[in-house]
C-alpha cells in the first residue's frame, strides 16, 4: 500500500492531473467540463439509435427500419438504445483522452454517466427505457480490434464495462470478438455500413439471455447494429444498447 501511495506521489510530480476537458491542473474532470457535457433527453430520444430529436426513429433509422440498409441488424435484433449524451463540447475532448492519451482513471467517471443517464432513463422514460439496465442479465462490451488493443495497451470499453457492472450490480460478460484490424473513425456511413457486416463474432454462450451492449461513441450505429446481430444470431433473446456520446 505505501508503495502503491510513493509510486502515485511520484507520476503525479511528474504529471500533474488536469482535467480531461480543458486541462485545468489539479483534478481530473473538472465541474465546469461536467456540466458542459449536452445530456439527451431519453424521452425524444431515437430509440434504434440513440440521436437526440427522435421521439420514434430518426431520419436516419427509419430506411434501415425498411430494409434500405442490406446485413444491418432487425430491430428485433438491436432492441432499444440510449446514449447518455450528444458527441460536442467537452466529450470528444474527453473521450479521446481516455481512449489515446491512457488517462485509465477516466474509466469509473465515464461508467458513471452511463450509469447515471440509464437511471434517469429509466426514471422519466419508462414506457421506454423501463429495465433498460435492471432487468439485463449480463453486460457486454464493443471490444477494441487487436490492433488498438497493442497501440492503446487496453481495451477501453472493458474498463468502463467492468466498471459499469460495478456500479450497476449487473454481471460482465467478454461475449464478443471482432475481427480484423480496421478503424472506422475516417469512414463515411455507408463504408461504415458495410464494413461492419459480419465484423463480430460470439465467444461466450448467451443463448437465451437478456444483455445490455455498451459502447463508447455511436455514429452511424452500424458498430452496435452488427455487434447485436452477432449477439441475437447466437440465441441472446434481446440485446439493448448504452452508449456514453452520440455523433448527430
Amino acid at each position: 500500500m505505501l508503495r502503491a501511495r510513493v509510486r502515485d506521489l511520484v507520476v503525479e510530480a511528474l504529471s500533474p492531473t488536469r482535467c480531461a476537458g480543458c486541462e485545468r491542473p489539479g483534478v481530473l474532470l473538472c465541474r465546469r467540463c461536467l456540466e458542459a457535457i449536452e445530456p439527451i433527453d431519453p424521452r425524444h430520444s431515437c430509440l434504434r439509435c440513440g440521436a437526440p430529436h427522435g421521439d420514434v426513429l430518426c431520419t436516419e433509422c427509419l430506411p434501415m427500419e425498411r430494409g434500405a440498409a442490406q446485413g444491418a441488424a432487425s430491430a428485433e435484433q438491436l432492441g432499444r438504445c440510449l446514449a447518455a449524451a450528444s458527441f460536442e463540447g467537452p466529450l470528444p475532448r474527453i473521450i479521446r483522452t481516455y481512449k489515446d492519451a491512457g488517462e485509465r482513471r477516466l474509466a469509473p467517471l465515464l461508467a458513471e454517466l452511463m450509469a447515471d443517464a440509464a437511471r434517469h432513463a429509466e426514471a422519466v422514460a419508462p414506457d421506454r427505457y423501463g429495465g433498460l439496465v435492471g432487468e439485463a442479465d449480463a453486460i457486454v462490451f464493443v471490444p477494441a480490434t487487436a490492433a488498438a488493443f497493442r497501440r492503446r495497451g487496453f481495451d477501453h470499453m472493458e474498463a468502463v464495462a467492468r466498471e459499469l457492472s460495478r456500479v450497476a450490480c449487473v454481471p460482465l460478460c467478454d461475449a464478443l470478438a471482432k475481427r480484423g484490424s480496421g478503424d472506422q473513425r475516417a469512414l463515411g456511413r455507408d463504408e461504415r455500413l458495410r464494413g461492419a457486416c459480419g465484423l463480430y463474432h460470439v465467444v461466450e454462450d448467451v443463448a437465451g439471455r437478456r444483455l445490455l451492449l455498451v459502447d463508447d461513441v455511436i455514429t452511424t450505429g452500424a458498430t452496435v447494429r452488427a455487434a447485436a446481430g452477432a449477439l441475437s444470431e447466437a440465441g441472446a433473446s434481446r440485446v439493448d444498447v448504452l452508449a456514453l456520446a452520440r455523433v448527430w
